[in-house]
């Protein structure tokens, strides 16, 4: 699972708002909206503020699979 799924899925199971992550993030409640139904792809700094927002590491969101 990719790490914006994870995170999608952390915000869905968790009942966060999106409204909420607006507020956090300063990101538009439309990209905020793709972001979470995977529509477009997330950024690396919108990963960061994602965690921040959520206060969340980082590396609870990434695994590292091996081959």
């Amino acid at each position: 699972m990719n790490v914006q799924k994870k995170v999608a899925d952390y915000v869905a199971n968790t009942g966060i708002r999106q409204s909420f992550i607006v507020g956090k993030t300063g990101l538009t409640p439309n990209r905020i909206s793709a972001i979470l139904n995977c529509k477009s792809k997330m950024s690396v700094d919108e990963f960061e503020l994602f965690c921040k927002a959520l206060n969340k590491n980082p590396s609870e969101f990434i695994t590292i699979e091996e081959k």
